[in-house]
């Protein structure tokens, strides 16, 4: 199977890098520096996974068709970038977002059928250190791939998760992927903005009872409007949700810098709206309010707009 990685930024660069490495046909689009240098002299993947050295990447040639396209944009991306994808994907061909927040399944359902789009939660992190140069930093849990649609093509995605895991990167498919991507979405939601706001590695905000207790609102909100829109959430309550969030999914994270405070270190755009800001369109939508929520998502918007100088992050 050909694979096309559209966003070749840290996370495209290590997926797209790793099925390459284990022999698996992969072209790249991206734009920048960093993907400059991967198509013009190559690059490195570095960090807890092992050293992985890239040869120069290609990109796609008109006409090209391709049987995966690997969706690593921005959420905000996402429309513009499964329209550029499109006319390259074979008509049984997967777009498999592996992207952060919500909404990014149903704007690729809209362009290429519930049938062809597969849901991605991502629980790994990678920086951008230089140009060419992408270090995995954490790894939380596996990789989850899952259709939306129950007449999806279950086999073709079962090799997908096979490559995944030959390349390197634990996965698994499981048949309720929405249910993880709200999982997620609580974990970033409560962590991502708050790091990002106080620019505090995650380890940090556990540490302390005033940034736990925020968190813990922030994450009672968002139980709050996925049980008003019927999602299910692996966890029955929130209490017991933040207890596994504090003593298993911060721990092998606690070194990591917010994405969010990273963009907004370079002057960037966030994904603020589709994190804590859908927390809020959608609470406004079923008749619930969600002040911490509301409250984080004021602030990062603030913090867009002050264009800071860029700095080197803490390590870098």
């Amino acid at each position: 199977m050909k694979y096309l990685v559209m966003g070749t930024g840290a996370l495209g660069t290590v997926f797209g890098g790793l099925l390459r490495h284990a022999g698996c046909p992969v072209s790249f689009l991206g734009r920048g520096a960093h993907f400059a240098q991967l198509r013009n002299r190559g690059g490195l993947i570095d960090g807890i996974w092992g050293k992985f050295p890239l040869e120069p990447v290609a990109s796609p040639r008109p006409g090209e068709i391709y049987d995966i396209v690997l969706l690593c944009v921005k959420s905000f991306d996402t429309a513009q970038a499964v329209s550029q994808a499109a006319p390259w994907l074979a008509p049984d061909g997967l777009v498999i977002s592996l992207q952060n927040g919500l909404g990014n399944v149903e704007l690729i359902a809209q362009t290429c059928g519930g049938r062809r789009t597969i849901g991605g939660r991502v629980i790994f992190g990678a920086q951008v250190k230089a140009p060419g140069q992408v270090t995995v930093t954490v790894y939380a849990d596996r990789v989850l791939l899952g259709a939306i649609d129950p007449e999806a093509p279950l086999e073709k995605l079962d090799k997908v998760v096979d490559h995944f895991n030959r390349a390197g990167i634990p996965t698994a498919r499981v048949p309720d992927i929405l249910t993880h991507i709200w999982d997620k979405v609580l974990y970033n939601c409560a962590l991502n903005p708050l790091g990002a706001i106080l620019a505090v590695p995650y380890g940090a905000l556990g540490e302390h009872a005033q940034t736990r207790e925020l968190m813990r609102l922030i994450i009672e909100e968002i139980y709050q409007v996925a049980g008003a829109k019927g999602i299910s959430l692996t966890f029955p309550t929130a209490d017991l949700y933040f207890r596994h969030f504090l003593e298993v999914l911060v721990p092998p994270t606690a070194a990591h810098w917010p994405s969010m405070w990273q963009d907004l270190k370079a002057g960037r755009r966030t994904e603020i709206e589709a994190l804590n800001g859908a927390i809020c369109r959608y609470a406004q939508e079923v008749g619930l309010k969600t002040p911490y929520n509301e409250a984080v998502s004021r602030l990062v918007r603030f913090l867009e707009n002050q264009k800071p100088e860029r700095k080197t992050l803490p390590g870098a």
